[in-house]
């Protein structure tokens, strides 16, 4: 990874016009001089800051790579068969170049925003007094945020099958801006360091915005400076990080931690109207469907060029061999023939255009209201994963039912009787929920699902174990391990 961050640093003040690469590079001194130009004012910070949610959007992270292609073409959420230019990767083929060459780029852009984080932690050491204190921790936590988010997802990729082998070597963790490579640590030992940096993150973000106010309306706190207020729901706030601990805690097999997050979050938005469930009549509107449930969503990811990547990747127009698309049976099947689940109808449909006899999906289509607050976002984590968490640690199975029950309730669905199984159920919900968001192949590695169904194929499963969970480090990360 050496050869990564020398392009690295010089990239980041090249890019941000912000970050000194001194301390990488170790030569030419005026880049010392850029580094406090840019954090002599506020607007310096703010500006890096924001480059860092600019980086998480990038193709090669959660702008596409970690959301709706790469990570969901592993979860059988298309029909990829021999013909389509993605069936290598559906295959998990992964020697072959095609997906060799995305994974590789998925490692070396999330190291390099790790890298753009750990720098601007530093740096804002370096400047304290620039900003106020709320200000600072309000900055500081959210990149912590970030940090540990982008270190927990490399370890979901490239770590081991957690439940099988926590002692296995799995990823390297950096806390610092360094320019020497760290070892790789065993997966226990990542995520004890991911908990430490979302419990400082969480201490950090004790004053934030969101608790009171909400997403999107901004206060007069932080002398009136509304970057640090307005659009929290667009930014790594207290509550993602909430929500991150337990998705964390979970995956680490700890339910009793798990459930306790989850819970609070739960009873934080029972507590107030902040984040209210989408009502069916805002998530199926015909000419503005809010399909991503915005409401519900803590930290969505605004994605300037997300329309783009929706006609790139799910447009009727595309052939055969290249849209993402299911087969129309294993879709009917996750949705259990029952198309009055809101999320169905809004975003799988049988397009006008293109010859496509198969639905298709429109999550991320544009709607004809271009001031919508939900356009050109991302879900990253929302409260539809707490009532799942929560209904999965439930230590008693009737508290389970209850909490499935709230969310079915809120997609349109009926009660489901007392003698269901809550793993089934649970399960069903994350083929559902999370078309396009990246979570189903995570929730398939975490349980140590032995089979998934085949997505490109109308029956019939896959059996699943480490060769294909496990995706292999980029080779430039094993030559120096090594």
């Amino acid at each position: 990874m050496n050869q990564y961050l020398n392009k690295i640093a010089l990239t980041f003040l090249i890019v941000f016009s912000a970050v000194s690469c001194s301390d990488f590079l170790d030569v030419v001194p005026q880049d010392k001089i850029l580094e406090s130009q840019i954090y002599e004012n506020e607007a310096g910070m703010q500006n890096v800051h924001n480059g860092l949610y600019l980086s998480l959007a990038n193709n090669n992270l959660y702008g596409r790579q970690l959301t709706m292609d790469a990570v969901e073409i592993l979860g059988q959420q298309y029909n990829m068969p021999s013909s389509h230019t993605k069936n290598k990767m559906a295959s998990y083929a992964y020697a072959e170049s095609n997906p060799k060459a995305v994974f590789s780029n998925i490692w070396e852009e999330a190291y390099k925003t790790i890298l753009y984080a750990n720098k601007f932690l530093e740096s804002m050491d370096e400047h304290a007094g620039i900003v106020s204190q709320d200000k600072a921790d309000l900055l500081k936590g959210e990149v912590l945020g970030i940090r540990a988010m982008l270190h927990f997802d490399m370890l979901r990729l490239y770590g081991p099958i957690y439940k099988v082998s926590p002692a296995v070597l799995a990823i390297p963790y950096y806390d610092k801006p360094v320019t020497v490579n760290e070892p790789l640590l065993p997966a226990q030992e990542v995520i004890v360091k991911i908990l430490a940096d979302l419990d400082t993150a969480l201490t950090l973000l004790h004053k934030d915005p969101v608790l009171t106010t909400g997403k999107y309306t901004p206060t007069s706190d932080f002398d009136g400076n509304l970057y640090y207020s307005k659009n929290r729901g667009n930014r790594m706030n207290y509550l993602a990080v909430k929500c991150l601990k337990a998705r964390v805690l979970l995956y680490s097999g700890d339910k009793t931690g798990a459930s306790t997050v989850a819970n609070e979050v739960i009873n934080f938005v029972k507590s107030n109207t902040l984040f209210p469930w989408t009502p069916f009549l805002e998530a199926t509107n015909a000419a503005n469907p809010d399909r991503t449930f915005s409401s519900e969503n803590f930290f969505a990811l605004s994605d300037y060029t997300l329309y783009t990547k929706q006609r790139d990747l799910f447009d009727s127009n595309l052939k055969d061999t290249q849209i993402y698309a299911p087969i129309l049976t294993r879709l009917t099947a996750v949705f259990e023939s029952n198309d009055n689940d809101y999320r169905s109808l809004p975003s799988w449909k049988v397009p006008v255009v293109g010859g496509k006899t198969q639905k298709t999906f429109f999550k991320y289509e544009d709607v004809d209201e271009k001031t919508k607050l939900f356009r050109l976002q991302i879900p990253m984590f929302k409260l539809s994963e707490m009532y799942l968490i929560a209904a999965e640690t439930a230590p008693v199975a009737a508290d389970g039912i209850t909490f499935l029950n709230t969310l079915r309730f809120n997609r349109g669905l009926t009660n489901l009787g007392t003698t269901a199984n809550v793993t089934t159920e649970v399960t069903k919900e994350y083929k559902k929920e999370f078309i396009g968001e990246g979570q189903l192949f995570f929730y398939y590695k975490r349980i140590n699902s032995v089979t998934i169904p085949n997505g490109s194929a109308a029956s019939g499963n896959l059996t699943m174990g480490a060769a294909q969970y496990v995706v292999p480090l980029p080779d430039a990360e094993i030559n120096f391990q090594n």
